[in-house]
């Protein structure tokens, strides 16, 4: 027998959003529990059909809930709800080693820049720079053209402090959708990029001395430099396979700091059974959760995940 929903999905008032509505009342429906766990999901076609959508629309729907790890795929058979009962994992501290390995240490030690035996050919090794050879130039080109073209003299004088309302409102929908982020343009606020981020979000929540702040062991240094500036109490909290053990979080810090999407340097993404506690960790404590959204649109195995 083909599986049903318990409710209804309203999609009405969704257009042009209609696989993030979608995904959004199955996910929610998962949590609270008209969804249970082991649940069969109905066919992409059939849902498609009852609700009057693309099947495309409910592919995408399912896609993020897999890749979020809310349903667990099979092949040749109806996709299932997962189990998210989480439990407090028995493994201490141990399971990720700490950045003081000494193991790690004679690499910093030993010098790895020699002159080479014969010249060599010249080789970028900058981080965070595209293959220009993949970039669509001309498109690019003529889109420059066609923006400069509309502008008046107005963009030219000194913007707003915190970003252009036009490119505002473009990363506000973008996060909407991809990342199902509830935010408008007055949420946003555009920086010269993450280590000014990181600067203004530690002078605004850290008291110096005072505050307790998580941050993953090992992380991205830039991110403890500027908080460690700030004159935050910097703790470290191990890593594993699973990104940050929430586990291992003590009880009075105020901030936590993770990079859910990719973690650096391991590229672990914080697994679902580690975020519900984070949240809840947040909750009970009244602790604020910085996600640093590292490169978290870009997945070589399915969509981004939602924040």
């Amino acid at each position: 027998m083909e599986p049903v929903l318990p409710f209804a999905p309203d999609l009405s008032g969704a257009a042009g959003h209609l696989a993030g509505t979608l995904h959004q009342q199955l996910r929610e429906a998962i949590l609270d529990g008209r969804i249970s766990a082991g649940a069969a999901l109905p066919s992409s076609r059939n849902l498609a059909a009852e609700l009057g959508i693309a099947r495309n629309t409910v592919v995408g729907a399912y896609d993020l809930l897999v890749a979020e790890g809310y349903v667990l795929p099979r092949r040749g058979a109806k996709a299932v709800v997962a189990d998210l009962r989480t439990r407090h994992s028995t493994r201490g501290p141990a399971t990720a080693p700490p950045i003081e390995d000494p193991r790690l240490a004679p690499f910093w030690r030993t010098p790895f820049l020699r002159p080479a035996p014969r010249p060599l050919p010249e080789t970028s090794f900058r981080v965070g720079v595209p293959d220009w050879r993949h970039c669509p130039h001309e498109t690019w080109r003529k889109l420059t053209a066609q923006v400069l073209r509309q502008f008046s003299k107005t963009p030219f004088a000194y913007p707003a402090s915190e970003g252009l309302p036009e490119l505002r409102a473009a990363i506000a929908q973008h996060v909407a959708f991809a990342r199902a982020v509830a935010c408008t343009q007055e949420d946003v606020i555009v920086t010269s990029g993450a280590q000014q981020a990181f600067d203004l979000l530690a002078r605004l929540l850290v008291t110096p001395g005072v505050t307790r702040v998580a941050v993953e062991n090992p992380g991205y240094p830039p991110l403890r430099a500027a908080f460690a500036a700030a004159g935050a109490q910097l703790v470290p909290v191990p890593v594993d396979d699973e990104g940050l053990c929430v586990e291992c979080l003590p009880d009075d810090v105020q901030i936590v700091i993770v990079t859910p999407s990719h973690q650096s340097p391991t590229g672990a993404a914080l697994s679902l059974r580690r975020r519900m506690p984070l949240l809840e960790y947040a909750r009970t404590r009244n602790a604020v959760v910085l996600d640093d959204d590292d490169d978290g649109d870009f997945r070589f195995g399915g969509r981004p995940l939602a924040a």
